[in-house]
């Protein structure tokens, strides 16, 4: 009775009151491809995100992340042209109790001048899903109901997540619509559908005027919401040393406060840590969230071009 309990409560928070059907990160700056289709190619050169997230720790059958994305620009002979294509790809498996989750998307984005300071792109993650439902862990009177077939995997395709981003060297935004098409599953517990989530991102970048030029720093939202659900808000706050070291800290509604710290390092690689402290009332069972994120880039941090998003 207590697991069944507990994953009664997974399923309830984690579906309904923070991110529904999808993945929630703290990171959302330093890993704003994996939500957002149109950053790809954003940089110029190969970049890559290697992460793990766990949530709720101590929490039996509590949410568990892992993924990787890389993306590019597509070389062009015409170089003196401001507009590129980008491309990407990532894999993100997600387990939260009795289900789990592994999708593979690649991505496409056309990057484009809006006037002479300002860029936008237009992309799409098209993929597949493979949705999971672990019967196994279940104690239940009846084990002939339809509902508990042992092991029912359901690969679930296409699935099309489309979204623009709009930016230039102070600030940026972006939004993206996931589950765009609704997919059913089927045969996976009780049949249902997924529904649409809508992302929004947006932040700036700023120096003291009475500064050194030594700190850098970067306000930025985010707002994910979908029908018939609360919204959840992340704002965030990160201060920047140098370009080498990143400290900050984020307030979620409903959920959770964050510390965020990152290090540029090796000139091509970056290291980013979130420690959430759960503020809802699930801290009864377990009060921390952890996030760690491998950033390795094939151009140096910051790069030279007019039309750097401040996300990089």
């Amino acid at each position: 009775m207590k697991k069944i309990i507990q994953f009664v409560i997974i399923f309830v928070v984690y579906n309904s009151s923070l991110a529904q059907q999808t993945t929630q990160f703290t990171h959302h700056v330093f890993n704003a491809f994996e939500t957002h289709p149109a950053l790809a190619g954003i940089k110029g050169c190969v970049d890559v995100r290697l992460g793990y997230r766990t949530q709720w720790v101590g929490f039996q059958g509590a949410p568990r992340t892992m993924f990787a994305n890389a993306h590019g620009a597509l070389p062009s002979k015409y170089k003196h042209l401001k507009s590129k294509h980008g491309v990407g790809l990532r894999v993100e498996t997600d387990n939260a109790g009795l289900y789990g989750r592994t999708q593979l998307h690649a991505a496409y984005a056309y990057h484009f001048p809006l006037s002479r300071e300002l860029m936008m792109s237009a992309g799409f993650f098209a993929g597949f899903v493979q949705q999971k439902f672990d019967a196994t862990l279940i104690f239940a009177q009846n084990y002939n109901d339809n509902s508990l077939n042992a092991g029912n995997t359901k690969i679930i395709w296409p699935v099309i997540d489309p979204g623009v981003w709009i930016y230039n060297t102070k600030f940026f935004a972006g939004f993206t619509l996931q589950q765009m098409l609704r997919n059913r599953m089927k045969n996976i517990g009780q049949d249902s559908r997924y529904t649409h989530h809508y992302i929004l991102t947006a932040g700036t970048r700023f120096k003291p005027e009475n500064g050194n030029g030594e700190w850098t720093f970067m306000p930025s939202a985010n707002l994910k919401f979908a029908p018939m659900s609360k919204p959840a808000i992340d704002v965030n706050f990160l201060a920047e040393y140098k370009k080498t070291i990143i400290v900050g800290a984020t307030w979620r509604n409903m959920d959770a406060v964050a510390a965020l710290f990152r290090i540029n390092f090796l000139k091509y690689f970056s290291l980013a840590y979130a420690f959430d402290y759960t503020t809802s009332r699930i801290k009864i069972s377990s009060a921390n969230s952890h996030e760690i994120i491998l950033g390795i880039s094939a151009c140096p941090h910051r790069g030279q071009s007019s039309y750097d998003c401040p996300v990089f």
